[in-house]
């Protein structure tokens, strides 16, 4: 009669996993979780590691787990020798997490174990091979070499805490204000006043709260008699941070107390100063001129809502703001 026949392999490769898994529970107080075999790819555990205190810390280590006296047949004088397959091996270094190789003695219920560690595997013709070192038995010890293997459990609630206060104060505030030094305008530098706006993409409800809030303020001109407009360097940067950034008619403040974006028109624009009749400074802007600015300012609108899932609504009501920002109707 013809019956499926269980292989003592089978048997011994659970043994193993026995063996293992009553040490790990056991002495290092760590949650061992088999993978089930229809997803067993070449790992068949995992440890997860608990602080002395019982805490969960979300750090993994991978285990590829050989059971019986075959694995404990080829040595040098260093140690026993594991050989693999290539597509293993490509497997193991693809984690995220660290991988170790465990061979189990069922006879005497000791375990050895190794990092996978590339610098340490060897090419054995069309497969891989490691030494497996006598000496590295899993002990109560090895746990803090394990350890080694995982990154430091970082607290990121109160790390977070910080930046959950800047989304707030983004939120709450009128005016989002960057400065940009008179430094950063003589060496063309651009990355603090980006880095400083890409902070309002973090989360669409912070770019929604940051709708014509921003302005900028040019600093370390005050001894300049000079205006902004009329500093060759200025008009030169404002000009290249407007090609650069994205989002500038969204974000930028269209109030009449608006700096930046009057600036920026005025550096691109073309305008003609005069003296009125109270001895005043005015500044007679050519709106023609202003036309390529203005539907550049719309197209980048309209990119930047259409990225960012903002309804057409908005759209039409910063479209306005701007407009009358920049035909002088803002009162």
């Amino acid at each position: 009669m013809r019956l499926p026949k269980y292989h003592k392999s089978s048997k011994t490769g659970e043994e193993g996993i026995t063996i293992l898994k009553r040490f790990v529970e056991t002495e290092l107080n760590w949650i061992f979780r088999p993978n089930h075999k229809e997803y067993d790819f070449g790992i068949d555990a995992y440890f997860d590691i608990i602080t002395d205190y019982g805490n969960v810390t979300g750090k993994t280590i991978a285990v590829q787990v050989k059971t019986g006296a075959s694995f404990f047949t080829e040595k040098n004088e260093f140690g026993w020798i594991y050989r693999g397959e290539m597509s293993h091996l490509n497997y193991y270094l693809n984690h995220d997490i660290p991988v170790i190789i465990v061979l189990v003695n069922e006879s005497t219920s000791k375990i050895y174990w190794t990092h996978c560690d590339p610098n340490k595997t060897e090419k054995a013709g069309s497969s891989w091979k490691i030494t497996m070192p006598f000496n590295q038995e899993l002990k109560l010890k090895s746990k803090k070499e394990l350890i080694q293997y995982v990154s430091p459990v970082k607290d990121y609630a109160s790390q977070l805490d910080d930046f959950w206060k800047v989304n707030k104060a983004i939120r709450d505030a009128g005016i989002i204000l960057f400065i940009v030094e008179r430094e950063d305008i003589e060496e063309n530098s651009y990355e603090r006043l980006l880095l400083g706006v890409e902070r309002l993409f973090v989360s669409p409800e912070i770019t929604k709260e940051s709708k014509e809030k921003v302005d900028i303020l040019i600093n370390g001109y005050n001894d300049d008699p000079r205006e902004l407009i009329d500093i060759p360097e200025v008009r030169k940067w404002v000009k290249s941070i407007f090609k650069r950034g994205n989002g500038w008619a969204y974000f930028l403040t269209k109030g009449k107390h608006a700096q930046f974006l009057r600036v920026m028109q005025l550096c691109i624009m073309e305008y003609k100063q005069f003296i009125d009749k109270k001895g005043q400074k005015q500044l007679d802007i050519d709106l023609v001129s202003g036309i390529p600015f203005l539907e550049e300012m719309y197209t980048d609108l309209n990119k930047f809502t259409k990225k960012n899932n903002i309804p057409i609504e908005i759209n039409k009501e910063v479209s306005k703001n701007l407009s009358d920002f920049l035909m002088g109707k803002v009162k």
